[in-house]
């Protein structure tokens, strides 16, 4: 295997051909991108699985809320039960994306030396 090291662009046909044997430009390029996809693939099970986990919660916060009411989740329709889904939803991942601007912006404020305790 490749090891971690920083390897400067013209070596690293040479630190393939140690790992994996002497390959052509073409063998080259394909082994190339099938490492590309290896990520590719590795990045979307990440994100699908945290968009499973985003939905499941907004079930549940959906459950709640038509709970909180009085009413039965079987009691709406599934045009209404599908309207407050998606605001929960909705709710959920602009709380997601205020989570990760406020620690961005943290972060860059701290780099500057400002600290504001919000």
């Amino acid at each position: 295997m490749i090891s971690r090291m920083r390897v400067p662009t013209k070596d690293l046909s040479l630190v393939v051909r140690k790992s994996v044997g002497d390959l052509d430009a073409q063998s080259f390029q394909s082994w190339y991108e099938s490492l590309d996809l290896k990520r590719r693939t590795r990045y979307d099970r990440i994100t699908s699985k945290l968009n499973r986990l985003i939905k499941q919660k907004a079930k549940q916060r959906t459950d709640a809320r038509i709970a909180t009411a009085g009413r039965l989740p079987s009691e709406l329709t599934s045009e209404q039960y599908e309207i407050i889904y998606r605001e929960e939803l909705d709710e959920i991942k602009n709380s997601l994306k205020l989570g990760v601007l406020q620690g961005t912006l943290g972060i860059a404020l701290a780099s500057l030396g400002i600290n504001l305790w919000l």
